[in-house]
């Protein structure tokens, strides 16, 4: 009896590794990412961070010039978004768009696409390998979300539609973190008067303290055209984010609840980090050597090197704590192996209490290594013309955005190796009474 009752749970056994052997390649780690991508939504807590918008705009018949920076404090708990200005402590359910006189701003960067791609049962996947990306080795998938299932809504002066996604995104096969995010909408209907919208949205692990790491957008690109042919660009980047301590009057209505007015504009915050007064200049000496086995998103540390002074007396000792982490650390072998780098610190700590570390980079220390713009070789191109005959020597330099708290570099090589004792000078920035 014994022997043959072996017989078919051994039987389901091999029938099941078969099964799994069988599955189209990609299906299984497909199933492993939607999961770990739920589970993270699930468990992202409110959180607010600092957005930078790096806007362009190209007329009908012109160049693409830079238009503005905007920036904007957004609060989500991955579900909606809210908005204020930086520091303001009134969040309101108004379109980004409310803040900027004119031009395009895009929303739903955190977890409202995630959610649409990932976790809805109403996209079409089809794997689409490995590629390398960063230096990093990823998973992509090629995705459809029909115009009948989308939630992507097209909003114009000229008018609003509903239009369907259509796109790729890449995940890391180890961590099961979603990496990019790429978005071009479809079906567009005339009203609106666009003949293309695409997104672009990269995530990255950010640590938010008490020991509590989070998948989150880093950075992200959207790019607007217009059936008259202008169009918009905007570079888009997320520092400074935190868990949002708030009051129990400030609250996200349960997924499927009627559609309330918004009740967290009017209402006050518990913030724990204060504003640093503007205008201080504050010089910051990394506390430990950064090598080449770094990870971004790992926490780093440092001290101000000197007593910062306001009206005659010290406000900031030196040697005062300054934490943040490592926002970008990207591997490049053209047109030479140089590394993109970026530190970001977004605290400072005096005499036990936190502040907001809010300022712009002024100065970068000199070290071997260490450029603020990354100049291309010379390269030499033939022209000729009846009787002459010529080479014309031409050459690109290349820098990076300047974002509030982040310090962003090249590191020329290929195995990056930052002293400890690295230096910054940073100039304090005002917040929204």
């Amino acid at each position: 009896m014994k022997r043959g009752t072996l017989l078919p749970i051994a039987g389901l056994a091999f029938a099941s590794i078969a099964a799994t052997q069988d599955l189209a390649p990609g299906v299984l780690l497909l199933s492993q990412v939607k999961r770990h991508v739920k589970e993270e939504l699930a468990r992202l807590p409110n959180v607010s961070c600092l957005e930078t918008v790096h806007r362009e705009h190209q007329p009908a018949k012109g160049k693409m010039a830079p238009l503005d920076t905007i920036r904007l404090e957004v609060l989500t708990n991955g579900s909606k978004e809210l908005y204020a200005s930086p520091g303001d402590r009134r969040f309101s359910e108004d379109h980004p768009a409310s803040f900027a006189g004119s031009g395009a701003l895009g929303d739903g960067l955190f977890g409202l696409y995630l959610k649409d791609i990932l976790v809805s049962g109403s996209v079409s996947n089809r794997y689409a390998g490995e590629e390398e990306i960063g230096g990093r080795k990823l998973a992509r998938w090629d995705y459809r979300l029909p115009l009948m299932w989308s939630g992507q809504t097209i909003n114009m002066p000229e008018g609003s539609g509903k239009v369907g996604l259509h796109g790729s995104y890449w995940a890391d096969p180890q961590t099961l973190d979603v990496a990019r995010l790429e978005l071009d909408a479809e079906d567009i209907p005339p009203v609106v008067a666009v003949t293309e919208m695409a997104t672009a949205i990269d995530y990255a692990r950010t640590s938010l303290g008490n020991g509590l790491d989070v998948l989150l957008p880093e950075s992200a690109e959207f790019r607007l055209v217009k059936d008259s042919g202008e169009s918009f660009y905007n570079r888009i980047e997320f520092t400074h984010c935190r868990v949002f301590g708030a009051e129990s009057s400030i609250g996200f209505e349960a997924p499927g609840a009627a559609e309330q007015p918004a009740r967290f504009g009017v209402a006050s915050v518990d913030d724990t980090l204060r504003p640093l007064p503007a205008g201080l200049q504050i010089a910051v000496k990394l506390g430990s050597r950064i090598a080449a086995d770094a990870a971004v998103g790992a926490l780093i540390d440092g001290v101000v090197a000197a007593n910062v002074t306001a009206k005659g007396g010290v406000t900031i000792a030196a040697g005062s704590p300054v934490r943040g982490r490592i926002r970008r650390l990207e591997h490049y072998t053209d047109p030479f192996p140089h590394l993109i780098v970026g530190l970001e610190f977004t605290e400072l700590e005096l005499e036990g209490i936190r502040y907001r570390f809010y300022a712009d980079l002024v100065e970068i220390g000199a070290i071997p290594g260490v450029e603020q713009t990354l100049r291309t070789p010379y390269q030499a191109t033939e022209w000729r013309f009846p009787g002459t005959w010529g080479l014309r020597q031409s050459s690109e330099t290349v820098w990076t955005y300047s974002l509030p708290g982040v310090a962003t570099f090249f590191f020329h090589g290929d195995k990056l190796d930052l002293p400890a004792g690295f230096r910054t000078v940073w100039k304090t920035l005002p917040l929204a009474p």
